[in-house]
């Protein structure tokens, strides 16, 4: 199973969707059988919650 199938699996609810979050410290990766880079992380901060900074 892929990685985004396996995220896919659960969608937790945004408890807080006002409350602004500043997310510091990322881990970007490009391997043959997964990555988490730009696009990636770009899905996950516009995914429900107030990311207002990383």
């Amino acid at each position: 199973m892929d990685r985004h199938a396996w995220l896919d699996q659960v969608v937790e609810e945004t408890l807080e969707p006002d409350l602004p979050i500043c997310d510091p410290h990322h881990h970007l990766w490009d391997y043959p059988e997964s990555r988490y880079l730009l696009d990636e992380l770009l899905e996950d901060t516009n995914s429900g919650h107030n990311v207002v900074s990383t």
